[in-house]
C-alpha cells in the first residue's frame, strides 16, 4: 500500500512541544502562516538646518577635486 503524501495533512509542529509558552508560540505561527516579524529598512540620516547643505557642499567640493 502506498501513502499519498501530496494530500496528507501537514504535521503540526506545535504538537511536539509540552512547554505551554513554546506550544502557544508555534500554534500562533501555524495559524498566521509563519509570517515573520517586520524589520524596518534603515533610513538615511536627516540633517536639520544648514547641516545638509554643508554636507552637500563638501561632497560637491570633493567631486571637483577628484575631477
Amino acid at each position: 500500500m502506498t501513502q499519498n503524501i501530496v494530500n496528507a495533512a501537514p504535521a503540526r509542529l506545535s504538537s511536539l512541544f509540552t512547554d505551554p509558552a513554546v506550544k502557544v508560540a508555534f500554534e500562533r505561527a501555524e495559524r498566521d502562516n509563519g509570517a515573520a516579524l517586520v524589520v524596518p529598512a534603515q533610513r538615511p540620516p536627516r540633517f536639520v538646518g544648514g547641516a545638509g547643505a554643508s554636507l552637500q557642499w563638501r561632497r560637491n567640493l570633493e567631486a571637483l577635486e577628484l575631477a
